[in-house]
């Protein structure tokens, strides 16, 4: 029997750190004590959250103010928790699988982006004399969409992208006025990141190996960083994972550089990415211009699944081990003197948290399956 890996983490503005692991997910505070958590066998004095889900939870969000999170699982079921108590406020059954979540500037809303190519909103809680209604549809894509996230400032936008490739900026509410399309990877966009520090551009990843800078307003590519040059490396030492030669994982005999995740670091006006197989977080500033520099890696123990920002550090969960690999989940940096050097406090207390204990720790399927225009997933007796 292993531990279960992390498979998404994400922070709040109060120093909430959630850790997913399958079907359940564990809260911190910042300095890795959970405070709130839906698995059993946590201590006693650890607030259990009820309605936990009976699958796989695959996209996670805090409101802006930190005052809701929210959860997706493969079931379709959304909920919705206020996070002063950990109570559940709302939950729905949703119609389509999603891919990504996020909440409007003000929390009202929680926006879910599906499979199907459509972004729904829906109210994050209700009335005693409201009846729940169908999810509002804000907008739709002819191909999967990957993520969604809301620009900073006003005019408010919400920002989408999916697995043709391409970035869309829409006007919010009204989501039916395109204010722009940024046009110009060559592979499905995988993340999209935006920032206070930064309120006209986005940054976005894909697996076409590179992080592109664009404006918001006109959809103008600014910048193209290759990430290449950089980690070519890593497949020549062996320390980058080559994947297996079947469906499950198109990453086989191929050098690809698929961008997972792109984070802003307010405080420090940074992006932080981290690229599947890679054992790396990629960091990179945001200077005139606007202009993206000194882009450099910084080498963690194993590969990354997904990269939070908590304050000025990065929380870097780690895929799930090989054989030889030992089984920590995560590793969290600090900046020092002008490098990034390990919180060893905060990494030990979160490697030392209990996830659940499983037969054996399979790897993360690669985002070049579900990136690939030929994939559809297998059809639910349920399923549209």
């Amino acid at each position: 029997m292993v531990r279960a890996s992390i498979t998404l983490v994400e922070t709040s503005p109060q120093g909430h750190i959630a850790l997913v692991f399958d079907a359940n997910f564990h809260i911190t505070d910042s300095t890795g004590k959970i405070v709130a958590s839906t698995s059993d066998g946590v201590d006693a004095s650890v607030a259990k959250i009820g309605g936990a889900s009976k699958d796989r939870i695959i996209t996670v969000a805090f409101s802006q103010d930190g005052s809701l999170f929210a959860t997706c699982n493969n079931e379709k079921t959304v909920t919705i928790y206020n996070t002063a108590d950990w109570t559940a406020v709302r939950s729905l059954v949703i119609a389509k699988r999603a891919t990504a979540i996020t909440f409007d500037p003000s929390g009202a809303y929680l926006l879910i982006a599906d499979k199907f190519g459509e972004v729904h909103r829906t109210p994050t809680a209700l009335s005693a004399d409201e009846i729940a209604s169908k999810p509002e549809l804000l907008l739709g894509h002819v191909s999967i969409v990957c993520d969604v996230k809301m620009s900073h400032g006003s005019p408010s936008f919400v920002l989408t992208c999916d697995r043709d490739e391409k970035l869309r900026v829409s006007k919010y509410p009204n989501a039916y006025n395109i204010q722009s399309f940024g046009l110009g990877h060559t592979e499905f966009v995988t993340t999209i990141a935006t920032a206070q520090f930064a309120p006209n551009n986005a940054v976005t990843g894909s697996g076409d190996g590179t992080i592109r800078l664009w404006d918001i307003s006109s959809g103008q590519l600014v910048q193209t960083m290759d990430l290449r040059d950089l980690l070519e490396p890593y497949y020549a030492n062996g320390r980058a994972r080559v994947g297996v030669s079947n469906f499950e994982d198109r990453n086989a005999a191929t050098q690809r550089y698929g961008v997972l995740r792109v984070r802003s670091i307010e405080g420090q006006r940074m992006f932080v990415a981290a690229v599947e197989r890679f054992p790396v977080v990629v960091m990179f500033s945001f200077g005139e211009g606007p202009a993206l520099a000194n882009m450099r890696v910084v080498d963690v123990a194993r590969p990354v699944a997904d990269v939070a920002v908590l304050g000025d550090r990065i929380v870097a969960a780690y895929a799930p081990p090989s054989d030889e690999d030992n089984d920590d989940l995560a590793v969290v940096l600090e900046p020092t003197n002008g490098d990034l050097t390990t919180d060893e406090t905060l990494s030990a207390a979160l490697n030392a948290l209990s996830t659940q204990q499983i037969e054996t720790a399979a790897p993360a399927p690669s985002i070049y399956v579900w990136g690939n225009k030929m994939y559809m997933d297998p059809p639910k007796d349920d399923e549209e």
